[in-house]
C-alpha cells in the first residue's frame, strides 16, 4: 500500500535527479532553498559541542543492522527485508542531498563569477609564482591565534563576499564542532569536513597552528554552499589573506604552499624549481617539512588509501570529474580570478 511518505520520497528523489541533470535546478536550490535549510539544521544542533553527524552515521549503521536482524528473527520474507532496508537507505541519501549535497550540482564559480578559464601561459604563471613567494615571505609569522578569534574573523570577512558569487551568509550560531573520532581522521590525513546532515563544520584537533585558520575557512565555505574542493581552497586563501590578524593571513599563504609547489614542479625545469624553492624563506620550507613529517608519522597507509579511493569515487560520482585532484586546481582558479579583474 502506497503511503504519504512514499509519495514524498519519490517527489524528493525526482527533485534531486532534476538538479543533477539540470544545473539551473541545482543553482536554484543553492541560492533559494539551501540558505534556509542550512541555517535551520545548524541551529537545531548548535548547542551541542561535538559532531552530531558522526553520531547520526553510527546510529544509521546500527539501525540498518537492527532492521536486518529483526527481519531474520521474525522470519520475514527476503523481499520485505530488502524493501525496508532500501527505504531507510533512500531516506538517508535524501537527507544527505537535500541537506547539503545538491550543492554538487550547482553552477561553477567560473559561471557564477563570470570568470574566464585561462589556458596555460608561462609568463602569467611565473608572475603568479613570484607574487606568491614574496607575499608568503612577507606574511611569515610565528604568532598563533585561538579558534574563537579566527572563527569570528573569518566569518566577518565572508560576509563581505558579493551576493553574485552565490555564497550564503554565515550565522552567529554556526561554530566548528569537535570530532568524536579525531584519531581516525588523523590516521587518514583528513584535516576537516562538512557534516551534510546537520550542516556542521569540523576541523581536526591535530592540525598544526598554521593550518587551522585556512582549514576552518575551507570547511566554512562548504557550509556556505561551495562543493568543489578547488573553490573551497580558493575561498580559504582569499579570505585568510584578507585578514588583519597576522596568523590568519599567514595561514592563507602558507596552506597554499603545497599546491603551489605541486603545480610548479610540473611546469618548471629542475634548476628553475630549485631556484624557486630557494626564493622562499628557509624557515617556511622547514615548517612545511616538519608538518609533512608530523602527518606522515600518524598516517595509516591501508586506511588512508581506502579513504582516498572512496572520496575520489564520491567526488567523481557527484560531477567533479577530477576527483581528489580537484584540490590542486585551486592555482588555476586563483590565476583565472586575478587575470579576469
Amino acid at each position: 500500500m502506497i503511503k504519504t511518505r512514499h509519495i514524498l520520497l519519490v517527489t524528493l528523489v525526482a527533485f534531486i535527479v532534476a538538479a543533477r541533470v539540470n544545473v539551473s535546478v541545482g543553482e536554484w536550490y543553492a541560492t533559494h532553498l539551501y540558505p534556509t535549510i542550512s541555517a535551520g539544521l545548524s541551529f537545531l544542533v548548535s548547542w551541542i559541542p561535538f559532531s552530531v553527524t558522526e553520531v547520526m552515521v553510527v546510529c544509521a549503521i546500527g539501525l540498518i543492522i537492527y532492521i536486518l536482524f529483526k527481519g531474520i528473527r521474525n522470519k520475514d520474507k527476503v523481499w520485505k527485508i530488502a524493501l525496508r532496508e532500501a527505504e531507510l537507505i533512500a531516506w538517508i541519501f535524501i537527507w544527505l542531498y537535500m541537506g547539503w549535497g545538491i550543492n554538487y550540482f550547482r553552477e561553477s564559480i567560473y559561471s557564477r563569477g563570470d570568470i574566464e578559464r585561462q589556458t596555460y601561459d608561462k609568463e602569467v604563471f611565473n608572475k603568479f609564482l613570484s607574487y606568491y613567494a614574496d607575499s608568503l615571505n612577507d606574511a611569515y609569522t610565528q604568532d598563533s591565534v585561538d579558534l574563537s578569534a579566527f572563527e569570528e574573523d573569518i566569518k566577518s570577512i565572508y560576509t563581505s563576499v558579493p551576493d553574485s558569487l552565490g555564497l550564503c551568509e554565515p550565522k552567529n550560531w554556526q561554530h566548528t564542532k569537535r570530532l568524536l573520532f579525531n584519531r581516525l581522521y588523523t590516521s587518514v590525513g583528513v584535516g576537516g569536513y562538512i557534516g551534510p546532515f546537520f550542516c556542521e563544520t569540523h576541523i581536526n584537533a591535530d592540525l598544526r597552528p598554521a593550518q587551522q585558520p585556512f582549514s576552518y575557512a575551507h570547511e566554512l565555505s562548504h557550509l556556505l554552499g561551495v562543493s568543489n574542493e578547488d573553490e573551497a581552497n580558493f575561498w580559504a586563501y582569499e579570505i585568510c589573506r584578507s585578514s588583519d590578524i597576522p596568523a590568519v593571513r599567514y595561514s592563507g599563504y602558507y596552506s597554499l604552499l603545497p599546491y603551489v609547489l605541486s603545480n610548479a614542479s610540473k611546469v618548471l625545469n629542475e634548476d628553475e624549481y630549485k631556484a624557486y624553492i630557494n626564493s622562499i624563506k628557509p624557515e617556511i620550507i622547514q615548517q612545511l617539512i616538519d608538518q609533512q613529517q608530523f602527518w606522515k608519522s600518524r598516517y595509516n597507509k591501508i586506511l588512508g588509501k581506502m579513504q582516498s579511493a572512496l572520496y575520489d569515487s564520491m567526488l567523481k560520482a557527484n560531477r567533479i570529474s577530477s576527483g581528489t585532484k580537484n584540490y590542486l586546481q585551486v592555482i588555476d582558479l586563483i590565476i583565472a580570478f586575478e587575470y579576469s579583474k
